[in-house]
């Protein structure tokens, strides 16, 4: 059975391709790991990552189960 990406859901709903959501969110996350306070260096410490920078992916997954965790 074939499921959609966050990706694909999220083009379809703006119209757009898959490709360009995952560029435009690689953007948005390269913009806030640049940011220089440490507060918020902080806070992308705590995102596992295999690179030099996270991905989308990678992002989405800490999100995901920082949201669950707190759930619990």
């Amino acid at each position: 059975m074939y499921r959609k990406t966050i990706f694909e859901k999220v083009a379809e709903k703006f119209h757009t391709t898959p490709e360009e959501v995952y560029a435009e969110i690689q953007r948005a996350i390269d913009a806030g790991y640049d940011n220089p306070d440490p507060k918020v260096q902080a806070e992308w410490r705590k995102v596992k990552i295999k690179g030099d920078r996270p991905t989308p992916e990678e992002v989405i997954n800490y999100a995901v189960s920082t949201l669950t965790a707190d759930r619990r």
